[in-house]
């Protein structure tokens, strides 16, 4: 019988199974099969949350818990509904935890609705200087770090808002590679349906541009006192939270400095069953801003119903930093990276009625009507 935990690359949903099966990945309580994704596992929120003076990482040897005992303000109780404040620093600790295998580790991410209302969040593991990253071989608890910048939010213990892919030895496709598989199967489409060119592709990574040529091509994060209810999805009055953008006259649109957008790509990607990929920045003499918290594309984006190559555009959050910036329509603005998986997926994603499978223009976060 094969190890489904032996192969190299991202594990999908067999190996992903076998790390749950083996106790490597656990929960009190146990992790429900509708938290296994295509290739990336959702993380829960647990009871235990504590706001914190500021961002801060572990040291090599030391414990999350440590920093939590020596620095937090306050308690947070997470067993019921509790309301975290815009712009406050929370760590809360996650209802999984890892005794990872040798050679086997992980890395986090938001989930796409977690991005899309501007909640910034990175995973912690003991001892590891880095966020997001957890060790090969890990053991321990792991802890994420939550900041709501645009809204206050409602939060209680069981919620998911980020996710973990799993690998053994990571595989990237080099800018060879990645050329290759495009031209035999392409990956990025323009918006008639053709394939992208190959002049696309830049240091292996397929790169994206933005789209201003659509009625509503996006939309701005407004200032509210209503908190956003984390558990409450398709309950929110989009007006109340968001402000439509329309398409600008001058084909420019002007972008204000620390202020949250969602907007959307010209492009549309595709995610093979034996590809996983991630949204990563274009390059960072580009201008100075965030143009996305969720990363994962699943193995199955962006094909249809019928397991056809279609592609599927790709929603932005973006945030500029330092200055304003002035976007134009088909400027570069994000790239896509893929990695290989070990085997090719057996469930693709839009199999299970994916929130954000097939969708075509910015669109806003499930938690809205």
């Amino acid at each position: 019988m094969v190890d489904p935990l032996a192969g190299t690359g991202t594990f999908e949903i067999a190996g992903l199974a076998a790390l749950l099966a083996g106790g490597h990945v656990s929960a009190e309580g146990g992790i429900p099969a509708e938290l296994v994704q295509p290739s990336s596992l959702d993380l829960r929120l647990s009871v235990e949350a504590w706001r914190m003076p500021g961002s801060i990482l572990p040291v090599a040897g030391e414990r999350v818990r440590t920093l939590v005992e020596n620095l937090a303000l306050e308690r947070v109780d997470l067993s019921r509904p509790a309301s975290l404040g815009r712009g406050q620093v929370y760590l809360v600790r996650l209802m999984e935890s890892c005794a990872l295998p040798a050679g086997i580790e992980a890395y986090a991410n938001g989930k796409s609705s977690t991005g899309r209302v501007d909640l910034a969040t990175r995973v912690l593991a003991d001892g590891s200087p880095r966020y997001d990253r957890i060790p090969a071989g890990y053991h321990g608890e792991l802890w994420l770090e939550l900041i709501p910048r645009s809204f206050n939010v409602v939060a209680q213990a069981g919620v998911s808002l980020n996710q973990a892919i799993f690998f053994r030895d990571r595989s990237l496709l080099d800018q060879l590679a990645l050329a290759r598989r495009h031209a035999a199967t392409p990956l990025m489409y323009e918006p008639d349906g053709r394939p992208s060119p190959a002049e696309r592709i830049f240091d292996g990574r397929l790169v994206m541009t933005a789209d201003l040529d659509r009625p509503v091509v996006g939309y701005i994060a407004k200032r509210t006192h209503q908190p956003l209810v984390l558990t409450a999805i398709g309950k929110h009055r989009p007006a109340d939270f968001f402000a439509p953008i329309h398409r600008p006259d001058s084909g420019l649109l002007f972008l204000e400095q620390d202020h949250f957008y969602i907007l959307c790509t010209r492009e549309r990607v595709a995610v093979p069953a034996d590809l996983a990929c991630e949204m990563v920045p274009f390059d960072p003499t580009a201008g100075e801003f965030r143009a996305h918290y969720a990363g994962f594309f699943d193995p199955g984006w962006g094909l249809d119903t019928a397991g056809r190559t279609v592609g599927s555009i790709a929603v932005l959050e973006v945030r500029p930093h330092q200055d304003d910036l002035i976007l134009r329509h088909g400027q570069p603005i994000c790239a896509m990276a893929y990695e290989r998986l070990d085997q090719p997926c057996s469930r693709l994603y839009g199999s299970c009625g994916n929130t954000y499978a097939g969708q075509d223009g910015p669109r806003l976060s499930k938690h809205f009507a």
